[in-house]
């Protein structure tokens, strides 16, 4: 089973989106935890952005981030979170979207006790491939 899930990017407005679409929705911050609560400096991250929001409402989930300057900020501002339930549907498919695509952020074992990795395929849309089961 896959579930999909909108994963939207706000370049240092996510405190502020957040809130707009809870009110909206009138849903519930499940997470949000800024780029200063990594156990280590991520490159383009700035310590007072959000890296990672989780919004509920309805039975719909939304995640969101003020994205890494660097990487998530080019063009668009949507990527589509994909949660796998073992890590060799997670390599199948990244392995997929690399062809003619280009990886953002390889497959690792994370601190947040996941396996994730990004990729953007050869249409532009942009893949975050999240998998529970560690390497």
């Amino acid at each position: 089973m896959l579930k999909l899930t909108p994963y939207l990017f706000f370049s240092g407005r996510c405190e502020e989106a957040l809130e707009y679409y809870r009110k909206c929705f009138n849903g519930v911050v499940l997470t949000k935890q800024y780029f200063r609560d990594a156990p280590q400096l991520i490159e383009g991250g700035n310590p007072d952005w959000i890296m990672h929001a989780e919004l509920e409402a309805f039975g719909l989930k939304i995640m969101m981030s003020d994205g890494v300057n660097a990487k998530e900020l080019q063009g668009n501002n949507i990527a589509l979170s994909l949660v796998v339930e073992d890590s060799h549907t997670q390599n199948q498919l990244f392995e997929y979207f690399c062809d003619g695509g280009r990886v953002m952020m390889p497959l690792n074992d994370t601190f947040w006790g996941a396996r994730f990795g990004k990729v953007e395929d050869k249409f532009g849309i942009r893949w975050m491939l999240h998998c529970e089961e560690l390497s």
